[in-house]
């Protein structure tokens, strides 16, 4: 066996040692941020207290592909994530409101139509699978 190889040998064993620590402290992690129950009700709390309204001034996207992000920018300077299908019915002036202990945002547009966006989906859905699995205990 060649220097070469007994080097190249030592450094995938070294890097096996130090790297499968890593990934398994960063998988444990994962799974308790995931699964602790306080920690994913303090999150869903806290995106259902934020209370916000205003006009629209500016529309943004992070890129110009199918699941790019979009935004829209309200006079207070407030960004707001929007569904790529309602980017395209909203227009500058538009006004948009989210109730203090409410997941929907509410899209006031110029034509008369208001639309209704869940914006907190994930995190109710996380929360009460996490909740109904306590119970169950």
């Amino acid at each position: 066996m060649t220097e070469l190889e007994i080097q190249n040998k030592e450094i995938k064993k070294v890097l096996f040692i130090v790297g499968l620590p890593i990934l398994v402290f960063a998988i444990l992690y994962v799974y308790y941020q995931n699964n602790n129950l306080e920690l994913v009700k303090k999150e869903y709390e806290k995106i259902r207290s934020e209370e916000y309204y205003g006009r629209v001034i500016k529309k943004l996207e992070d890129g110009d592909y199918p699941r790019a992000n979009r935004y829209v920018i309200l006079k207070n300077n407030r960004k707001v994530n929007v569904s790529n299908e309602l980017y395209n019915k909203i227009a500058i002036n538009d006004s948009v409101s989210k109730s203090k202990d409410c997941d929907s945002i509410y899209f006031y547009l110029i034509k008369g139509e208001i639309v209704i966006q869940d914006d907190n989906a994930f995190e109710r859905d996380n929360y009460l699978n996490l909740l109904n699995k306590k119970r169950e205990k």
